[in-house]
């Protein structure tokens, strides 16, 4: 009776989280560029599989660019919440990101870099968007009356009591913001787990931190390679030649480790989440389970991360975490009771899991592993897909 009062504890907690104005903008932000995200999965896919830079170019100019739409689309969100202007919403929230980028300069010719408009910097994008939505609200209601006559047509009325707001905005946003860099600050932090070297602590910390970034926005694998994988890659390097010379392989975790045996379909194991959505009740959530099937068999899960939403969405947020860990902690074990072959061998990253873990290993116990590690991931986040799937159908009239 203690256990059932408990989960309905936790059950109410995590919807009056979900629940939040604050949740509801960033939530339904994630869904309304589901389109793009899926285009940019699709992209990237074809661009693996086939190796035509065409492909990569439109993955760049679609998914590359992801926190410019994600800044509108907070924006738009918004002004619908708040029955606010969404033009005028939609522009604040892009043009404050803007405004903070770094310009570069070559030769004369002055440009924005790619990678600081790429899901790199989609934390920056969120928290830049969302303050100046609401700075620019709240000085707005005192300004945004200076042009009352109605001679002026209501559109042209907006613009124009938008003009201080709006430059004010800017010019806070640019002072708090610009020299802002968050992945320097993360990387700082994380230093200290090079230390642990190949332990057990090196699994369980670096999931953490990966999959705790990931839920808010930021690009927790980009951060965390920045720290550790030149070591993950200097332990296959090491066990490659200890197999060439036939002896003991020493090192669980060189990079493969992670990618094929923690990560399975993404970041937070998600095939096993995505195989629940094929089957679901729900007709949103089994849409999103066959339009992500595909590129999750293939390791992209971006279109479960924000369409589901996995990022911004509590329901999600244990199992996100949990199952990785887990599944880590199994595979440490089963490597270091030599189990399974310790991997030796880099493998493409778009393999379906059970192709990687072979090839990686050679060895057809890692598919078998994979393979539990899939399962344990499916038990998890069951009954978290099934409180989502209600709270959905509970809030389906309302701007959830």
């Amino acid at each position: 009776m203690e256990k059932i009062n408990l989960l309905t504890d936790i059950k109410k907690v995590i919807e009056s989280f979900a629940s939040l104005n604050i949740i509801i903008i960033l939530r339904n932000s994630m869904i309304n560029i589901i389109p793009i995200i899926l285009s940019g999965s699709f992209f990237l896919l074809f661009f693996s599989l086939f190796d035509l830079k065409i492909f990569k170019d439109f993955y760049i100019l679609t998914m590359g660019v992801i926190s410019i739409f994600l800044s509108v689309s907070i924006g738009y969100n918004f002004a619908l919440l708040y029955n606010k202007d969404k033009i005028i919403y939609s522009l604040i929230s892009l043009a404050s990101f803007f405004v903070i980028l770094n310009i570069n300069e070559i030769e004369k010719s002055r440009f924005i870099l790619i990678k600081d408009l790429s899901a790199d910097n989609m934390f920056l994008s969120i928290i830049v968007s969302l303050f100046s939505c609401y700075f620019f609200s709240y000085i707005y209601n005192i300004t945004g009356n200076i042009f009352k006559t109605k001679e002026i047509p209501e559109y042209v009325k907006n613009s124009l009591n938008s003009i201080i707001p709006f430059f004010l905005t800017l010019i806070v946003t640019i002072l708090i913001f610009k020299h802002f860099n968050l992945k320097d600050i993360l990387i700082n932090i994380l230093k200290p787990l090079d230390k642990f070297g190949d332990s057990l602590i090196t699994v369980i910390l670096s999931n953490l931190f990966l999959h705790i970034m990931n839920l808010f926005g930021i690009h927790g694998i980009s951060i965390i390679n920045s720290v550790l994988l030149a070591l993950w890659q200097k332990y296959l390097a090491i066990n490659a030649e200890s197999f060439a010379n036939k002896s003991e392989l020493i090192y669980i975790t060189a990079y493969p480790f992670f990618q094929w045996f923690i990560w399975i379909g993404g970041a937070g194991s998600t095939l096993g989440l995505n195989i629940l959505l094929l089957f679901n009740k729900n007709e949103y959530l089994r849409n999103i389970g066959k339009t992500g099937i595909l590129p999750s068999l293939f390791n992209i899960n971006e279109p479960l991360l924000f369409g589901l939403p996995i990022v911004f969405n509590p329901f999600f947020y244990i199992p996100f975490i949990l199952v990785p860990i887990i599944n880590g902690v199994i595979s440490y074990f089963a490597f270091y009771f030599n189990l399974v072959n310790k991997v030796y061998i880099e493998v493409p990253w778009f393999f379906p899991y059970f192709i990687g873990a072979y090839l990686s290993t050679n060895d057809y116990k890692a598919i078998i592993l994979s393979t539990i590690n899939l399962v344990i991931s499916i038990i998890i986040y069951y009954p978290f897909l099934k409180a989502y799937q209600q709270y959905l159908e509970n809030n389906k009239n309302k701007k959830i």
